[in-house]
């Protein structure tokens, strides 16, 4: 019986963290000579959407919650990254499953 429970527990703990998708960054130098501290990110997969730092996501580190206008964020991944992201069009890779639409 506990040689079960344990198995279960480790299972789910196993998949837990699998699906916080995130990445360790290593210390570095930012361009103006300061220097950033490592820390965990979420996975850069080219979905603006669930990054940690999308207004009204949680980091789950720190608990903290995202605040910011959405529209502004997307405006600046998009130069960040130089993608050319349109947030009203219909590409898998950049549709957000956590907005309803606007009629």
């Amino acid at each position: 019986m506990k040689k079960t429970l344990f198995l279960t527990i480790a299972f789910v703990l196993g998949w837990l963290t699998l699906a916080m998708a995130q990445v360790w960054v290593n210390p570095y130098t930012r361009k103006d000579g300061t220097q950033a501290q490592g820390h965990y990110g979420s996975n850069p997969d080219g979905n603006p959407y669930n990054n940690w730092s999308y207004p009204g996501n949680v980091n789950p580190h720190t608990g903290k919650q995202a605040t910011g206008d959405p529209n502004r964020y997307l405006e600046q991944y998009q130069n960040r990254n130089g993608s050319g992201y349109d947030p009203h069009s219909n590409n898998p890779t950049t549709y957000n499953p956590y907005t309803a639409y606007r009629w």
